[in-house]
């Protein structure tokens, strides 16, 4: 069964928007985990990053896995490997909006991410990298040495339905097929929302969803235990998913 990994930078951000110290995302974190989600997922060094006080703090009190999401920057690289999360993933430098951003490009920057990878596997991190749903890039990520792929969700997000949005939900099916059979952990991740998420349940090969913008919107209006209940249900369905290997892959 899939699990949930809950999106802290929209609580930064909305930190960030008051000026104030609330709401404060490690608190926000240990709620979303005593509601049953599996992870925990916050990004460096982007205009919602979170400070170096937030991510110390979260790996002291997080208690099921810790994703680090940062741009290949040897800055971010150095405080995540020092930081020791159970997942660092390689993710672009800079959003477009909201969560639509584009996904890494791995097929042609593979031997520039190559000593990132090597350190953060020699470190015993798991690594991943945030790709479009390409066989292409899944091929690379997969040569490269990663561990995991998370497929960007982005232009699901930006369709309006019906045959469009069935196109794309065929095309992140494929891309989970081609990561699975190659070893890989499959996660997504990217604007997903409460009216999108549960459409990833006919792909069984997806280990774990990523939501934040969606999940933290949720929160301000039931409270963060309730709406991580509520994604969850849409998650895992009647039937549940058949998700497998959320960290590295069934094959690593």
């Amino acid at each position: 069964m899939a699990v949930l990994f809950a999106g802290l930078d929209h609580v930064v951000g909305l930190r960030q928007a008051g000026g104030a110290a609330d709401p404060d995302p490690v608190a926000f974190a240990s709620l979303a985990e005593l509601a049953g989600a599996e992870g925990i997922s916050i990004s460096l060094g982007r205009e919602r990053g979170a400070g170096e006080r937030d991510v110390r703090l979260l790996r002291e009190t997080v208690r099921t896995a810790l994703n680090i999401r940062c741009p290949p920057r040897e800055d971010w690289i150095k405080l995540a490997l020092a930081l020791r999360p159970d997942m660092v993933t390689l993710a672009p430098p800079e959003h477009e909006g909201l969560g639509l951003e584009r996904g890494l490009d791995i097929e042609d920057r593979r031997l520039e991410l190559s000593p990132a990878i090597d350190g953060f596997k020699a470190a015993g991190i798991a690594v991943g990298v945030h790709v479009e749903a390409l066989p292409a890039q899944i091929k690379a990520a997969q040569r490269a040495g990663v561990h995991a792929v998370v497929l960007h969700t982005g232009r699901l997000a930006a369709v309006a339905g019906g045959a469009e949005q069935g196109g794309e939900v065929e095309r992140l099916m494929n891309a989970a097929k081609v990561a699975h059979k190659l070893g890989l952990a499959v996660h997504a991740a990217g604007a997903l929302r409460y009216q999108t998420v549960g459409l990833l349940a006919e792909i069984p090969e997806i280990a774990a969803v990523h939501v934040g913008h969606g999940l933290v919107a949720r929160a301000c209006l039931v409270g963060v235990a309730e709406a991580v209940r509520e994604l969850l249900r849409r998650i895992q369905g009647p039937g549940g998913w058949g998700g497998a290997g959320i960290l590295r892959g069934g094959g690593r």
